[in-house]
């Protein structure tokens, strides 16, 4: 396996230059990186509220927590 670095510039504007450099190169070899995504704070809530009932689906199977089944739970809409 060969080795792998990871270069962070600091300022863009020194970007085409690496890239440039680095395709002189014949034993380089520059693989893409994905820029991570910018939530918004409803996604951020979105998520974390997915995490939560993930953690709790786990913990009822796990037998930690007893959920409410899903007949009950819609009983309980009905009033």
């Amino acid at each position: 396996m060969a080795d792998r670095y990871i270069i962070e510039l600091t300022d863009r504007k020194y970007r085409k230059f690496w890239e440039e450099l680095l395709a002189q190169l014949d034993f380089v070899k520059v693989a893409p990186t994905a820029k991570p995504l910018k939530k918004t704070k409803k996604e951020a809530e979105f998520q974390e509220g997915l995490r939560e009932a993930f953690q709790e689906m786990k913990d009822d199977l796990g037998g930690k927590r007893k959920m409410q089944s899903a007949k009950d739970f819609l009983h309980e809409l009905r009033g």
